[in-house]
């Protein structure tokens, strides 16, 4: 994926979220750099990222970098380019040109909590040997992370502090053991280091399983399935109701989706719901509980970037006002019995000229107005969490259909 709009998004969404990830020296196997984005250089096309560990002194200018990060469910890898020092354990690399889904999770992964007492040992092949040990922090069919506890020699149980060099990629545990999964106290296998990271609560080791037999995998894929009806079922509680799936027409050229929606297809999900997040909504309503009510709804849905106003009057002097940043779509609560017009709002469009497009979704507690034959005037469904009718149309309106 090119698309610089949603590139900006998700560096903005790692800002925002103060995630930490981990990034490389691209082609190396040595264990990576937790970074987290401490600020966005638009300007100069520069990412400035602060590192738990200095990068070594003679690494050149210009080397080639991957980061490693998630947008919702999905992983992507994006490549960078180191650019110099900012300050201390900060440096600058470029924006990624480009993000690719990873296939480091080609199978689906859960995680596991501490509270639920899941525990990893292995053994690597070494003489004397070393045993590693910890808390279980995801599973899948194709292996298993966990956070390392303690490392012990395995001839007197002596612990040690391992060096980076221990966790080299491609290290063998031919002895592995999950103890107290659900329904299942011990599950037996070998493993491969696939990756590690370092960060703030540790070191987290990445494995994967090396040949597992059928009774082993009919055994792993019980725990996973538990695992999946444990989490529907959370899913089923917190739900925003169902999504409406039927088919509507195309929006107009000059309409709101051909505003950001990148090009070739639908947008992927886990990009959809990132657009939400980064999504701006300005909410003009009286300070009633009518407002709390779509405020949650809004945020319910993904979308976690809501301003509100009083008035609509209020919305548009504050938007007036507001030259050096896109519009947001703005939210109004009409009352046709009040006469609203939109007078304001479109005096405040021919202000804006071309330089900004300014989004309209009008709510009314009587239902749907008259429709507007401007494709950026949009009657929708009162938002409520139980019901996600009028989602669809609110993300076309912010351009993320």
């Amino acid at each position: 994926m090119e698309d610089p709009v949603l590139i900006r998004q998700a560096m903005r969404d790692l800002l925002e979220r103060e995630l930490e990830f981990p990034v490389k020296v691209e082609g190396a196997h040595t264990l990576p750099y937790t970074a987290r984005l401490q600020h966005i250089d638009l300007g100069k096309g520069l990412l400035h990222l602060k590192l738990i560990r200095p990068l070594p002194h003679e690494l050149a200018l210009e080397a080639a970098f991957e980061m490693l990060f998630s947008v919702g469910d999905q992983r992507f890898e994006a490549p960078c380019i180191f650019k110099g020092r900012e300050g201390y354990l900060l440096y600058r690399f470029t924006i990624p040109p480009l993000m690719a889904p990873s296939d480091r999770r080609r199978l689906k992964r859960y995680p596991f909590r501490p509270r639920e007492k899941a525990y990893v040992v292995v053994q690597d092949g070494g003489v004397p040997g070393h045993v590693l040990s910890g808390p279980l922090v995801n599973l899948s069919l194709g292996g298993l992370a966990f956070r390392v506890d303690r490392v012990m020699r395995f001839d007197d149980h002596m612990r040690v502090t391992p060096g980076l060099g221990f966790f080299d990629r491609g290290k063998a545990f031919p002895m592995l053991k999950i103890r107290d999964l659900p329904n299942l106290p011990v599950f037996d296998a070998r493993g491969v280091l696939a990756h590690a990271l370092e960060g703030s609560g540790g070191i987290i080791l990445g494995l994967e399983f090396g040949g597992l037999k059928e009774n082993e995998l009919r055994e792993l894929q019980g725990v996973l399935t538990i695992r999946e009806h444990m989490k529907r079922a959370s899913a089923g509680t917190t739900s925003d109701g169902p999504r409406d799936t039927s088919p509507r027409s195309p929006a107009t050229p000059k309409g709101p989706a051909a505003r950001v929606a990148p090009a070739g297809g639908q947008t992927p999900d886990a990009l959809q719901q990132l657009g939400r997040r980064s999504a701006r909504i300005m909410l003009a309503m009286a300070p009633e509980p009518d407002r709390d009510e779509v405020h949650q709804a809004l945020r319910a849905a993904g979308f976690l970037r809501v301003e509100t106003s009083d008035t609509l009057e209020q919305a548009l002097e504050v938007l007036g006002a507001d030259r050096h940043t896109s519009a947001p779509l703005l939210v109004v609560e009409t009352h046709p019995e009040d006469g609203f017009s939109v007078a304001g709002i479109l005096a405040l469009r021919k202000e804006f000229g071309d330089a900004k497009e300014l989004p309209v979704a009008l709510i009314s507690r009587e239902g749907l107005l008259e429709p507007s034959e401007d494709p950026l005037l949009r009657s929708i469904p009162w938002p409520r969490a139980e019901d996600a009718t009028w989602l669809p149309l609110l993300d076309e309106l912010a351009g993320l259909d």
